[in-house]
């Protein structure tokens, strides 16, 4: 595990330092600012409310501070589907958000996101919201608390100002004998209790299963 997260942020302190990732395909890819992953949560509640688009996300414990291996992971996954687009690395992104927190752009998600866009000259902004990230207590084999983890991502278009693309994933591994229609993730899993690290990554992959290819987009 302690080996897995050093080679995630190693990779990730590579991208403060690399420019933009072109698609070769397109004379003239889409471009989209990756923003770095935000924790949010509400200890008083099970519950928030989505700052950007309204939806009710489940709120709770976060573990340490899971933003910079999250961005990682989604990096690597957009890179992976990325045919058409022109990816903006987190770390060259990180400055102009912080500046813009920083002026109080914090109240509008919507506006800081676009703000952002047009500073840095994207044609989309991607961002991640974290509200929920719990390490399993026990082994692969029997745990006394499994993994749980709630993620929220959106796509910005820059000009108008508006969501294009959204997803929304939360769980709270269970046993495949209350759940038998996920024996597909059971297999994956082959039969263990995963990490919340493990489970997070799995739950990146099913949400940007439906990321829209760069020819598709308004």
């Amino acid at each position: 595990m302690k080996k897995s997260i050093c080679c995630w942020l190693i990779l990730l302190c590579g991208l403060a330092f690399s420019g933009p990732l072109k698609a070769e395909s397109l004379p003239n890819p889409v471009r989209v600012a990756v923003v770095p992953f935000q924790s949010e949560s509400a200890p008083d509640r099970d519950y928030l409310r989505c700052r950007a688009c309204g939806a009710i996300l489940k709120s709770g414990p976060i573990e340490g501070d899971p933003t910079t291996l999250l961005t990682e992971m989604i990096w690597h996954l957009l890179l992976e589907r990325g045919k058409g687009y022109e990816f903006i690395s987190p770390g060259q992104v990180e400055g102009v958000y912080n500046t813009l927190l920083a002026k109080g752009f914090e109240r509008n998600t919507g506006l800081l996101m676009q703000s952002l866009g047009k500073q840095i000259k994207a044609d989309y902004v991607l961002w991640g919201v974290v509200t929920h990230y719990q390490e399993r207590q026990g082994t692969p084999f029997g745990v006394q608390r499994p993994a749980a983890a709630t993620l929220d991502v959106h796509l910005l278009k820059v000009q108008e100002g508006t969501l294009v693309w959204k997803a929304l994933w939360s769980e709270t591994q269970k046993p495949l004998s209350e759940n038998l229609f996920e024996m597909g993730a059971f297999l994956k899993r082959k039969a263990r209790w995963v990490t919340v690290e493990e489970l997070s990554y799995q739950g990146l992959e099913e949400m940007l299963k439906t990321f829209p290819p760069a020819d598709t987009l308004p």
